[in-house]
């Protein structure tokens, strides 16, 4: 297990979230083998005691597809020869919705799960009243194994584009799941998107990198956000801003694929998929990279330094330093622990290995 994901392990309450690249494949039709493994995945999960709440988007997209074939098959010559006329978008919404919850239905029960469907607006976040009942109702449904889903409900919506604006409660799926994490007191927030999780750059350019833990501080100025999904509303930057929003709320969130049959889980057992967002992550990692040559240069001059004071002031300076290991002593194990796992991923000899592990309570040895 990566040591910075230890806290998986007392994970209960999760809310996942697929978007429209994921529920559908690149016609618009529903990608129907992706579903079944998403929904294979939650009912294993389920039946080992998560309590899972999925909030999907992909009705517009489905609806848009399904209006447009109604239309071209109803559609004479003359009509054909006519520039094509865009699709009212709820109403897409509302064809689409039906759809999707059709499915995600037929597949739950197939695997012995009970669904249930949610269509939610600001409306129903401004209203205390409607607000207590939602989050009373949800934890109703999850007290018995139900997998509530959630869709923003688009068809009856008053919001229109540009969405994102100061008077927006949430303002896509994304933003959705967050505050859903924030209401239902979920331990977990995933975001599954068509890409392995956050990038440096565009994940079609050579140069960029997977971001396995995002520090705000360190990438938020260093991130280049390639194009928007080719079906939803948000894309990279909507599911960034609520996985910042989330975390800093106390709830770590993961972005990572849709596309691979088993990420739910692995993320779960701990293992680095996708990209990690943590309230405590700048603690983790150094947002200045330092050398192991800068490091080695330092501690010598630190020791020179260290001989020249008087023996009273280096005493306490040496218990101050004892202190501090001994109050820091498991995120030294778990920095330990990566550093090792790093030097085995790399060929070490089992020696050098074995001399740079650290046995619990080492520091208490000063």
């Amino acid at each position: 297990m990566d040591p910075t994901r230890a806290f998986m392990t007392d994970v209960k309450r999760l809310i996942v979230k697929v978007g429209t690249a994921v529920v559908t494949r690149h016609d618009g039709r529903l990608a129907v083998g992706r579903l079944g493994a998403l929904c294979e995945q939650l009912k294993e999960l389920n039946s080992h005691g998560y309590e899972i709440v999925l909030v999907t988007s992909g009705a517009v997209g489905l609806g848009r597809q399904r209006l447009r074939y109604r239309k071209l098959v109803n559609s004479s010559l003359a009509d054909l020869q006519n520039p094509p006329v865009e699709l009212d978008g709820k109403a897409c919404a509302a064809v689409g919705q039906n759809s999707l919850m059709a499915l995600y239905d037929t597949l739950f029960s197939q695997l012995d799960v009970t669904s249930s469907q949610h269509l939610v607006t600001d409306t129903d976040f401004r209203n205390d009243s409607c607000r207590n009942q939602l989050s009373e109702t949800v934890k109703s449904l999850l007290a018995l194994k139900v997998i509530p889903v959630f869709n923003e409900n688009d068809a009856v919506s008053t919001r229109r584009a540009p969405y994102e604006d100061s008077s927006g409660i949430f303002w896509d799926n994304d933003s959705l799941a967050g505050l859903l994490a924030t209401e239902v007191k979920a331990d977990l927030l995933v975001l599954l998107s068509d890409v392995e999780g956050l990038y440096s750059g565009p994940p079609s350019d050579p140069g960029s990198k997977l971001i396995h833990t995002y520090i705000q501080e360190k990438h938020q100025a260093e991130i280049t956000f390639g194009d928007k999904s080719r079906l939803g509303r948000g894309g990279m930057t909507a599911k960034v801003d609520a996985a910042v929003c989330a975390a800093s709320s106390g709830i770590p969130v993961v972005i990572t694929s849709g596309y691979a049959t088993d990420n739910i889980i692995k993320v779960l057992e701990g293992k680095p998929v996708g990209t990690l967002f943590h309230r405590d992550a700048h603690l983790w990692t150094s947002v200045k990279e330092v050398s192991a040559r800068e490091m080695a240069v330092a501690a010598r001059e630190c020791s020179r330094r260290l001989q020249t004071i008087k023996s009273e002031d280096r005493r306490k300076l040496l218990l101050g330093i004892a202190d501090a290991l001994q109050a820091n002593e498991s995120s030294i194990m778990a920095e330990n622990a990566a550093d090792v796992a790093a030097a085995e991923a790399e060929g070490y000899e089992k020696a050098p290995i074995s001399r740079l592990a650290l046995k619990p309570g080492k520091a208490s040895i000063c």
